[in-house]
C-alpha cells in the first residue's frame, strides 16, 4: 500500500510540475511588448530583446545600434 501511494505522489508531482512549465512558457509572451508614454513621445519596447521603437526608429540599449525599423535591401 505504502509503494502504491509512493508511485501515486511522484505522479502528481510531475504532472504539477508539466503544468507549471506550461503555464509558466504559455506566460512569457504575454506582455512580451510593453508601450510607454512620455509626455508627447512615445515608445514601444520589446522586452525580450531590449530594442526600443518609436516613430519608425529603433535603438537597441544592449549593442547601442539603431535605425530605421524597415530597412530596404538593395
Amino acid at each position: 500500500m505504502k509503494e502504491k501511494m509512493d508511485m501515486i505522489f511522484k505522479a502528481a508531482l510531475l504532472v504539477l510540475l508539466a503544468i507549471f512549465l506550461w503555464a509558466y512558457l504559455e506566460g512569457r509572451t504575454v506582455g512580451r511588448y510593453a508601450y510607454f508614454r512620455d509626455g508627447e513621445l512615445e515608445f514601444v519596447v520589446d522586452t525580450s530583446t531590449g530594442v526600443v521603437y518609436q516613430g519608425g526608429y529603433a535603438m537597441n540599449h544592449l549593442t547601442g545600434q539603431e535605425g530605421p525599423v524597415n530597412k530596404e535591401k538593395k
